[in-house]
């Protein structure tokens, strides 16, 4: 009786242990395909970040010429504002210095036809004219 309870007793743990062998052995590969799997994902991000790295560095001559269009049409739109506002402030200033005199000379011109800068004024009148046509509205507009 004793002799059965012993075997019974040690085929149980010999059973237990083939069972508990089974379940690690099957977990271990498991986990070495899991592994094996994530090996393989990482070699290939790392190629594809190797592939993106040298497509950013290898620009293209097209790309380039691209990108140096860019910076000189910027350049040039920056350039051509500040001639713009430039420009604008010189014909402001310029209206505002000889506006009294063209106006005196628009008052009192017929009375003075007589003298020999007559012609000339009456022509630096009418440029002065189309000058001021060149500013902006709300210049024109202020003064």
């Amino acid at each position: 009786m004793i002799e059965n309870t012993i075997i019974v007793v040690l085929g149980s743990a010999m059973a237990c242990f083939v069972v508990a062998y089974l379940i690690t052995l099957r977990r271990l590969i498991s986990s070495q395909k899991l592994a094996g799997k994530l090996y393989v994902d990482n070699f290939t991000l790392e190629e594809y970040i190797k592939t993106l790295k040298n497509l950013k560095e290898d620009k293209s001559d097209q790309q380039i010429h691209q990108e140096n269009f860019l910076k000189f049409l910027a350049d040039s739109r920056d350039w051509a504002f500040n001639y713009i506002e430039e420009v604008q402030s010189g014909l402001s200033k310029f209206v505002s210095d000889v506006e009294p005199e063209i106006n005196y000379f628009k008052e009192y011109g017929d009375l003075i036809s007589m003298e020999p800068n007559y012609n000339s004024l009456k022509k630096i009148s009418q440029a002065y004219e189309e000058l001021k046509k060149l500013l902006p509205k709300e210049e024109e507009e202020v003064k």
